[in-house]
């Protein structure tokens, strides 16, 4: 998923209602742990088994925090785009950390 979607969602709620402004900074606190979960995965990459399905495992609640953020406070045009991409990065993701996670009970 694209910074990008999370960045300009938030930007078109900085000057709206006051419930826009909770969106906004739900939006901003979601972006924060999804780049900083990513980072975490990213490091663990060459980590044990263990380390990475523990990295999986918080980049997939992170995504799940977006997908939630996203179908409060996204009210553009483009909500249906931005939920399919959300729900196939989580998908994918998901799919990721069973692999990893799988392997991760056994020495």
């Amino acid at each position: 998923m694209r910074r990008s979607r999370l960045t300009l969602l938030a930007a078109s709620l900085i000057a709206a209602s006051p419930a826009a402004a909770d969106c906004r900074d739900d939006l901003i606190k979601a972006d924060q742990n999804l780049n900083r979960t990513r980072s975490e995965l990213h490091k663990a990459t060459s980590a044990a088994a263990a380390v990475k399905c523990g990295a999986y495992r918080r980049h997939v609640a992170s995504l799940t925090e977006v997908r939630n953020v996203f179908a409060r406070c996204d009210t553009s045009s483009a909500k249906a785009a931005n939920a399919s991409q959300v729900g196939a990065s989580l998908a994918e993701f998901n799919k990721q950390m069973r692999a990893s996670c799988a392997g991760a009970g056994k020495k």
